[in-house]
């Protein structure tokens, strides 16, 4: 390997390569640290044509395994490709090198009056190919989409160490087949991410934070609809915390501050995005709105943040997600996305089938419930495993939701995945991994069983 490629034992890498957040899976494994671009072609192609199995690493926030090496791979690591390489401020772009950090992203926008909306509670951790490769998600896809929304062009090498560089910076782009939007979301089953051109935002001159408590779903489906009239693309988050959640964050973790002292069901956090020149005509307008959803939805918990330090807390509940986990001891944690419409009735299901499992089984349950996306963790033993995610996923089955969301398959949801996708569909996915990869040297056995594939 050349000087450009930093090389670390297997017995010297420890824990921080070899397993993810969820800490489920992951052993011992080599790991290679390229500092160019270049030298991650260099590191692939070598690889590639000693058959060695590899496996994508970028800032090991993830929560299904995808990261997470398995026996004989080594770890092809970005976290060295470091580089925000250009802002074009006419084309409202930045072109970055896949192992900077979601926050230096958002914070380089911000310097130039731009905004790259994407934004993850690990925002200081995750880098922008860990993002691209999952399809992140996060607080503001209300308005601004997945994280496929914001990607105009992309570098991705092949697992034979082919080099696809298409780093466009035009928004209209109809030449030939989309090659990016195979890529993002594949989980590094297909190509590794080296650079990426994402598309910026015009930055908010201010946001707003507001929190609003509610006393049953009915009541927060109905502030949605509102808010969503109310302000339209100026709604950039609607999130909302269960007091299962919020009461464990602020009163068992003692982190941020209940703005309704216990007294709410739910939770709810909206953001505001303001543009107009005159902040207090957009403050008026904002808070005669919420008079109205007041009124109308007969609710007097509405708190509107006076300062940074104001939003900040309110946030950090909502952010304080994985510290929840952390303290459930072993759960199944669920990443669900649900037809707003048919919420209250598959939640319903859910909660009904849990109390019949076992009463003592404890949930907790938040979510990006803008979009519909839940997340729901419950706490139980290995012996609970098997009737809890076929209660959550048949719940899901047949409604038009999604099984995984935001947070990906990897190795946590590759059965689950089998059992939730009609079989042609299943198939024509193995055909692309099989035509891209065919010796399955990108991360075997993440999203799809090859076994079969390759044995046909």
């Amino acid at each position: 390997m050349s000087e450009d490629v930093s090389l670390i034992g297997s017995s010297e890498a420890g824990p921080r390569y070899w397993r993810d957040w969820n800490d489920d899976y992951g052993a011992p494994a080599p790991v290679a640290r390229p500092r160019t671009p270049a030298a991650l072609v260099e590191v692939v192609r070598r690889l590639s044509k000693l058959h060695i199995p590899m496996v994508a690493q970028g800032g090991m926030s993830g929560l299904a395994g995808g990261g997470a090496p398995e026996a004989g791979e080594v770890v092809v690591s970005t976290e060295l490709l470091r580089q925000i390489e250009d802002v074009d401020v006419f084309s409202g772009t930045m072109t970055v090198q896949s192992g900077v950090t979601l926050q230096a992203v958002q914070e380089e926008a911000e310097r130039h009056g731009l905004f790259y909306p994407v934004d993850l509670g690990s925002r200081g951790s995750c880098t922008l190919g860990g993002n691209i490769a999952s399809n992140a998600g996060g607080n503001r896809v209300l308005q601004y989409g997945m994280t496929r929304a914001s990607i105009l062009g992309l570098e991705v090498v092949l697992p034979d160490g082919t080099l696809i560089s298409r780093l466009s910076q035009v928004v209209k782009d109809n030449a030939g087949y989309d090659l990016k939007h195979i890529f993002i979301g594949s989980e590094g089953t297909l190509g590794i991410v080296t650079r990426a051109v994402l598309r910026l935002q015009p930055l908010p001159r201010e946001r707003v934070t507001v929190a609003l408590g509610c006393a049953r779903l009915e009541q927060v489906l109905k502030a949605l609809v509102a808010a969503r009239r109310s302000f339209g693309p100026a709604l950039t988050s609607f999130e909302v915390m269960w007091r299962d959640f919020h009461s464990f964050v602020t009163r068992e973790l003692g982190i941020g501050r209940d703005p309704f002292n216990g007294d709410a069901e739910f939770v709810v956090i909206l953001e505001i995005s303001c543009f107009d020149s005159d902040a207090d005509r957009d403050r008026a307008r904002i808070e005669d709105a919420l008079a109205h959803m007041s009124e109308d939805l007969g609710t007097d918990q509405v708190v509107i943040a006076q300062s940074l330090k104001d939003a900040a807390e309110i946030w950090r509940i909502r952010d304080a997600s994985g510290e929840v986990a952390r303290m459930l001891g072993e759960y199944l944690s669920f990443d669900i996305s649900i037809p707003t419409s048919r919420l209250t009735h598959v939640l319903g299901v859910i909660e009904a089938g849990l109390q019949d499992i076992d009463p003592g089984l404890r949930k907790v349950t938040y979510g990006h419930l803008g979009d519909g996306n839940l997340h729901l963790l419950v706490a139980c033993t290995a012996e609970f495993i098997e009737p809890v995610e076929r209660l959550v996923y048949g719940a899901i089955a047949g409604i038009g939701g999604s099984i995984s969301a935001e947070h990906g398959i990897g190795l946590s949801r590759r059965t689950a995945l089998a059992s939730a996708l009609p079989r042609a569909e299943i198939e024509a996915m193995r055909r692309i991994k099989a035509a891209l990869d065919p010796n399955n040297l990108f991360s075997p056995g993440r999203v799809l069983d090859m076994a079969r594939a390759l044995s046909h």
